[in-house]
């Protein structure tokens, strides 16, 4: 996964992890497109949202260039799965006038940015049926990540605050319990999205616990932080009936001295002591690189080889890909194979060396 709302990347700096990931059999690139920082997508149907969304007027992505890339990785066997978050992280929305509600401190001051829409309007619904028509029609491939991450955490306050959606949830029906305003937001979503295409919705894992997404929709886990959490997650989703998609284990941007990727070998998403029939629906893993730190300066030595321990465990044998010890001399070989085809990827262990150095070629300091 790629995020490029934090730090924007450029096509060609997309193009190239793109050929990385079929060097490395990865098979899905899940595009985090827009999110609380910026707005990169440029609507056919909404073009204020990247005009007043974007960091500028070139930090943003053109329909055909989304057509490129595409295309780009359906040549190298690689599906492209866009991210639009909502209700949620939806600060880089400004572009439609009134999506997101007003958020107020506690002393009822409107000083707060809005990061959360305002689901009490009809005109909202209105954009968020036109707007995600547009764009799961552009992306074409029949699964689709509607992310939804966060917001009983973290965001709802900005509801409870807004006296006149608090009205409105009153004159409704929902009393002042924001989680019920929540699920409605969710099961109105659902229904604009199902009416428009018959698609596999995926969400991060909160969302499942919400019982309103369609059967065969995909828990997208990312939760827990020892693997005894991770694997009760993941045995809480599929023992509800929910297929899974397993991150914890394999977020890019943490980062930490030494070979962090042995830890990547540990992290089995089927090891969590469930029936055959909840291992059956687990999917499979995926490796996040959020973008609070990663532009394109610094996407692929951060990214490369880690990321290629993560799919040696996902895609070969297990029997063979459980010990890290014994992949370091794998994992060091295809990173001088990377890097001897023009890539920058960052040395996997301790000092070494590849038969080919480096040797990018800069400006003549000289003239």
């Amino acid at each position: 996964m790629l995020d490029t709302a934090r730090h924007f990347l450029t096509v060609n700096v997309i193009k190239r992890q793109i050929d990385l990931m079929a060097q490395n059999k990865m098979n899905v690139f899940h595009w985090h497109v827009v999110d609380s920082e910026s707005f990169p997508y440029t609507s056919t149907k909404y073009p204020d949202l990247s005009a007043k969304g974007a960091y500028t007027p070139i930090h943003v992505y053109t329909v055909d260039q989304v057509k490129d890339i595409i295309e780009f990785a359906r040549l190298r066997g690689i599906r492209v799965i866009p991210e639009f978050d909502t209700p949620g992280h939806t600060g880089g929305w400004v572009g439609f006038q009134g999506l997101l509600s007003l958020c107020y401190d506690s002393n009822g001051v409107n000083n707060i940015l809005g990061n959360i829409i305002d689901p009490t309007k009809d005109k909202n619904w209105e954009f968020l049926t036109n707007f995600f028509a547009e764009a799961l029609d552009l992306f074409k491939d029949s699964y689709f990540h509607f992310g939804g991450d966060e917001v009983a955490d973290s965001m709802l306050s900005c509801w409870e605050r807004n006296k006149d959606m608090m009205q409105w949830m009153q004159d409704n029906g929902f009393g002042t319990d924001t989680t019920k305003l929540l699920n409605y937001y969710f099961t109105k979503l659902v229904k604009l999205v199902q009416d428009h295409k018959n698609t596999t919705m995926i969400f991060w894992q909160e969302v499942l616990d919400m019982n309103v997404a369609p059967t065969g929709s995909v828990a997208h886990v990312w939760k827990g932080g020892t693997q005894e959490e991770i694997m009760k997650e993941m045995n809480t989703v599929t023992a509800a009936g929910h297929r899974a998609l397993l991150s914890s284990c394999w977020y890019l941007d943490y980062i930490s001295y030494g070979a962090d990727w042995i830890s990547y070998y540990g992290c089995d998403p089927t090891a969590f002591g469930g029936t055959q029939e909840q291992i059956d629906r687990v999917l499979g893993g995926e490796s996040p690189l959020w973008g609070e730190f990663v532009d394109g300066t610094n996407l692929t030595p951060r990214m490369w080889p880690r990321a290629s321990a993560i799919a040696e465990r996902l895609w070969s044998d297990p029997g063979q890909t459980k010990s890290a010890d014994a992949a370091w001399p794998r994992l060091h070989e295809h990173r001088c194979r990377m890097m001897n085809r023009g890539y920058e990827v960052e040395p996997p262990n301790d000092p070494d060396y590849c038969p080919q150095y480096w040797d990018p070629q800069y400006p003549d300091l000289e003239t």
